[in-house]
């Protein structure tokens, strides 16, 4: 039986970035910085010699975000911009105070919004999405009720 959601982990091409964009750009907390290395970790994850730098950031629900940034294997693919409807497409979501205020002081920041913030048609929400520094998507959501 599961019992709670623990955390969310992502792959990025540059943890100095993402570190930046999820903890000073959306306001959340570095939690800790590590090496994952060794053979625990390879026999984790099915890999041999692998090394990768993690940044676990802190949500306010007690679950966490894992940043990992491997650099043995280094990443050889291409970062762009994939459909929201791929395959293997995820996201996080996280509820907003006051969406049109964060979307404003986002876009500051220079951060790629794919809508401005909507009202949703059959949730008495008002949401959006945009990209991270490795284009997953992110949706922000200001609950009405």
């Amino acid at each position: 039986m599961i019992i709670k959601t623990r955390h969310v982990g992502l792959i990025v091409k540059n943890i100095i970035k993402s570190k930046k964009f999820y903890g000073k750009i959306l306001g959340l907390k570095l939690k800790k910085e590590l090496i994952e290395e060794g053979k625990y970790f390879n026999s984790l994850i099915g890999l041999k010699k692998s090394k990768a730098k993690v940044v676990k950031i802190d949500l306010p629900d007690k679950t966490y975000i894992e940043l990992i940034e491997f650099e043995k294997p280094k990443s050889s693919q291409k970062v762009k911009i994939e459909k929201f409807s791929k395959l293997k497409q995820m996201h996080i979501c996280f509820t907003v105070k006051n969406i049109h205020n964060y979307f404003k002081r986002l876009r500051k920041n220079k951060i790629k919004f794919i809508s401005p913030p909507l009202k949703s048609d059959f949730d008495p929400v008002s949401t959006c999405f945009f990209l991270d520094p490795d284009y997953n998507y992110v949706q922000i959501v200001e609950d009405h009720r």
